[in-house]
């Protein structure tokens, strides 16, 4: 009887140090089935006296507190966007999930609904499954909570409690335009039939520290480091998954930069880590990237490819009446452009010739582009279907030259916030013109490699001091990494160095196949690499205990 009684007397008289002080004094005097028996007297005494009011009955219970009001702070001349998180509609959901989600003392506007996570050739239909959006109370600034919070976006996925989780360090917005039907699953929830955690990094989105504005006071790749690792914490703490199984973490780009930068500050927070295409710049100009797609290492040693495309460029650069020739075409194309100087529009083009072929060995299979490669002497509307093609061109079209649209200035004057974290933490790449230099005015250059300037968003670079600091730091870690590169992807140029690479990284480089498919370019498309690749992932997978599919 004792025993039962505990609980409730536990719960009762132990809420204050003057009862105990009675219990202990009382333990003196009576032996324990005298004491059971005061022990529920009081209990019943306590209770009885707090919680009748004076008249003897017992009150209504207290309603819930209305969800908190949060305004968006908006800089006066701009214009916040819609918030399609709004529109997406809720559904039912696992309700365990949904209470273990609210249980968490920072997280608030929990919203089951259906992600599309691919679509079914056969049946013509999307394929989607339940996933659950909340906001996280994130400290605007780690190192001063007083500072206040601000709402973190979140997408978790379930796939069961024994099933590893997946943590996808987003380094932009959560879903493309804003849209949870845009959320992209990476290619590992698959691989790992995983559980997924996707976090908005922060000032991107709907995660405003210091709202709608062009104010980054708080924006670092450590503070961000730092909301992953509270929510994290949290999710782990809660056990709506990932208490008692491995984790990972992962992601592409900047993405993949955000893992590693996490990794370098919570290095035994996660089993492993895996950053795919993740560049780390060591100045505002680095020009490795750039660099590498004009080596025959970015074509798989086809050194004929890169002497074409060489030759294209000079053919180009060095020939003033082909470059009127392409603002002639540019402006039939798009008259609303008629009137617009034709110096600047050959300087836009200038720029395009460079950025454009960034843009294909990103995306695009160099052998989908190939026979575009124009020669000297070929007409000017071969030119400039080259210069125009980018990622989101359709090659083998009879009328290219009808494909592309120009560049408009943005609706609203914030800043993106990639750009100014360049100009703060990241660095960033530069075109090189070594090869081209003696064709090109000084008027020419500058415009070329004008690069971010840290004065367009009130921020100062930290001159490539975080850089250099985490790939130190990295050559000391012990955590289990695995950098994944593509053979054509620019950004290989600025992989991490083999001499920055702790005991336990691995680096892992995907080679260009000669079926056009999509790998070694910028993405983690993992079906499309060669066995031996996938099981080089795999099995490394597999000795940190995660099983593949």
């Amino acid at each position: 009887m004792c025993d039962s009684l505990f609980p409730v007397w536990r719960q009762t008289v132990f809420q204050s140090k003057q009862s105990i002080d009675i219990i202990m004094e009382l333990r003196n005097f009576f032996n324990t089935k005298t004491l059971c028996i005061a022990m529920a007297a009081m209990s019943m005494t306590i209770v009885s006296c707090s919680d009748n009011d004076d008249k003897g009955t017992v009150p209504p219970p207290t309603p819930p507190a209305p969800e908190e009001k949060y305004a968006i702070e908006v800089e006066e001349g701009m214009t916040l966007p819609e918030d399609e998180f709004l529109k997406v509609p809720a559904v039912a959901g696992d309700q365990q999930i949904v209470n273990a989600l609210k249980s968490i003392d920072k997280v608030t506007d929990v919203k089951p609904f259906e992600q599309t996570t691919g679509y079914d050739d056969k049946t013509q239909k999307a394929i989607t499954k339940t996933a659950y959006y909340f906001n996280y109370k994130q400290d605007i600034d780690h190192n001063n909570p007083s500072k206040g919070w601000f709402k973190q976006q979140c997408v978790l996925s379930v796939a069961g409690q024994d099933r590893p989780t997946l943590l996808h360090t987003n380094g932009y917005a959560l879903a493309d335009k804003n849209r949870l039907q845009n959320l992209v699953p990476l290619a590992l929830e698959s691989v790992l039939d995983a559980n997924c955690l996707h976090v908005e990094y922060r000032y991107n989105g709907w995660s405003l520290p210091e709202g709608y504005t062009n104010r980054w006071n708080y924006l670092s790749a450590k503070q961000q480091a730092a909301d992953l690792h509270a929510i994290v914490t949290a999710i782990k703490q809660s056990g709506v998954v990932g208490k008692n199984s491995k984790w990972l973490a992962s992601g592409v780009s900047k993405d993949g930069m955000t893992t590693a930068h996490y990794a370098y500050f919570y290095p035994n927070e996660m089993d492993a880590y895996v950053p795919f295409c993740a560049p780390f710049l060591l100045d505002l100009l680095d020009k490795r990237p750039f660099s590498y797609i004009l080596s025959k290492a970015a074509y798989n040693g086809n050194q004929e490819v890169v002497d074409k495309v060489k030759a294209a460029y000079r053919a180009y650069v060095g020939n003033k009446e082909l470059q009127a020739e392409c603002v002639k075409i540019y402006k039939t194309i798009k008259p609303e452009y008629a009137s617009s100087a034709d110096e600047d529009i050959r300087f836009f083009l200038l720029n395009s010739l460079f950025s454009n072929y960034y843009s294909k060995m990103s995306y695009v299979p160099y052998k989908k582009w190939e026979y575009m490669i124009p020669k000297a002497g070929d007409p000017a509307v071969n030119f400039y279907d080259f210069i125009m093609a980018d990622a989101d061109t359709k090659y083998k079209e009879n009328n290219l030259s009808g494909l592309y649209s120009s560049r408009r200035a943005q609706a609203v004057t914030r800043h993106d916030p990639y750009d100014v974290q360049a100009c703060i933490d990241l660095g960033s790449y530069s075109f090189v013109l070594d090869w081209v230099e003696d064709l090109l005015s000084d008027a020419e250059k500058k415009y070329l490699l004008k690069g971010y300037i840290q004065a367009t968003y009130g921020v100062t670079y930290d001159k490539g001091k975080f850089v250099s600091e985490f790939l130190e730091g990295m050559k000391q870690s012990t955590c289990h990494m695995m950098f994944v590169y593509g053979m054509q992807d620019p950004w290989t140029g600025g992989q991490i160095p083999d001499d920055k690479m702790g005991k336990n990284s691995r680096k892992l480089i995907i080679q260009r196949p000669y079926d056009e498919s999509e790998a070694g370019l910028h993405n983690d498309a993992i079906s499309t690499w060669s066995q031996s690749e996938r099981n080089e992932l795999f099995t490394w997978l597999n000795q940190l205990g995660f099983a593949t599919k």
